[in-house]
C-alpha cells in the first residue's frame, strides 16, 4: 500500500534570490516556480516567498505567498510566525468543511491582530503583500492583503471570462506599514465552491506583469498546458527585473456544483 506523507516547505528570497536562475519544482502534485529577475536589467535582490502545507489523506492544499518590499525581513516574519502555528492548522483542517473554513479565517485574524505579531512588525524594515489560500474538499477560501493574485481555471468559468479570483489592492501591506495597525484593517477575503471536474489552482506574485507574452500564458500555466519552466523561461527572455513566484496545482472535484433553477 503506498504510504501517503504530508508536506511542509518554506522558502524566502534571502535564502536563494535565483538571480538570473529561473527553478521550476514538482512537489507532490503542485508545482513552484521562482525567478529573482534579470541582474543585467537590474535586479540585485529577491524579497518574495511562499509555505506550503499539503496532506493527500486530508484532500487539502495550503499556499501562501508574499511579495515584499525594502528587505525580506517582512516576508520572513510572516511565514515563519504561520509556519510556527502549523500543528494548529493541520487540527484546524480535520474538522468538518463548514467549522474548517470559519476557523480557518479566525485563525489567520487572530495571528495577524496578535499583539506579539504586531509588536514585532514595528520592528522589521519594509512591509509585505501576502496571499493565503486553502482548497479543502470542494472549497477555496482565501485571505489578500495587497497585490498577491489568486487565479482558478475551469471551462464553465472561462466561458464567463473568469479566472481571477481576487482584486489587486495597492497601498495594502503587513509589516512595518500594516494594514492592521489602522483602525479598520483592509484585507480581502474570499470563499468559492469548486465546480465539478478539473480545476487549475494558482496563486502568484506580480513581477511576470512586465512580460506581456506572460501575461496572455496566465491561462496555459494554470491548466498545466504550459510547464512551469516554459513560462519562466519566457520571463527570462522578456528580461524581466522584479521576481516572480507561483504555486500551480490541480484537482478533480467530484462533487456536484451549484446550477440555477431553470
Amino acid at each position: 500500500m503506498k504510504r501517503v506523507e504530508s508536506v511542509s516547505c518554506l522558502w524566502t528570497g534571502d535564502q536563494q534570490a535565483y538571480l538570473d536562475q529561473p527553478s521550476s519544482k514538482r512537489i507532490r502534485h503542485v508545482t513552484v516556480g521562482r525567478y529573482g529577475g534579470c541582474t543585467e536589467g537590474g535586479a540585485c535582490k529577491n524579497e518574495d516567498g511562499f509555505l506550503l502545507w499539503l496532506d493527500e489523506a486530508e484532500a487539502w492544499e495550503f499556499a501562501v505567498i508574499v511579495d515584499a518590499h525594502s528587505s525580506c525581513q517582512s516576508a520572513v516574519l510572516i511565514l515563519e510566525t504561520l509556519q510556527h502555528h502549523e500543528s494548529s492548522v493541520r487540527d484546524i483542517l480535520r474538522q468538518p468543511l463548514r467549522k474548517a473554513v470559519d476557523r480557518i479565517e479566525r485563525w489567520v485574524l487572530d495571528i495577524f491582530q496578535s499583539d506579539g505579531f504586531l509588536v514585532k512588525c514595528r520592528a522589521v524594515q519594509g512591509e509585505a503583500s501576502c496571499l493565503i489560500c486553502l482548497r479543502i474538499e470542494n472549497m477555496l477560501w482565501w485571505f489578500s492583503v495587497g497585490d498577491c493574485q489568486l487565479f482558478l481555471f475551469h471551462d464553465e468559468l472561462e466561458s464567463w471570462g473568469q479566472n481571477s479570483m481576487n482584486q489587486r489592492n495597492f497601498y495594502e501591506w503587513i509589516g512595518q506599514v500594516n494594514t492592521f495597525e489602522q483602525a479598520v484593517p483592509s484585507y480581502s477575503l474570499g470563499r468559492r465552491q469548486l465546480r465539478t471536474g478539473r480545476s487549475g489552482i494558482m496563486v502568484m506574485t506580480d513581477g511576470y506583469l512586465e512580460a506581456e507574452g506572460c501575461v496572455s500564458a496566465m491561462p496555459d500555466l494554470g491548466r498545466g498546458q504550459m510547464s512551469g519552466d516554459e513560462f519562466l523561461a519566457r520571463l527570462v527572455r522578456h528580461r524581466t527585473v522584479d521576481s516572480t513566484t507561483f504555486i500551480r496545482w490541480s484537482v478533480h472535484n467530484a462533487y456536484p456544483a451549484a446550477l440555477p433553477s431553470s
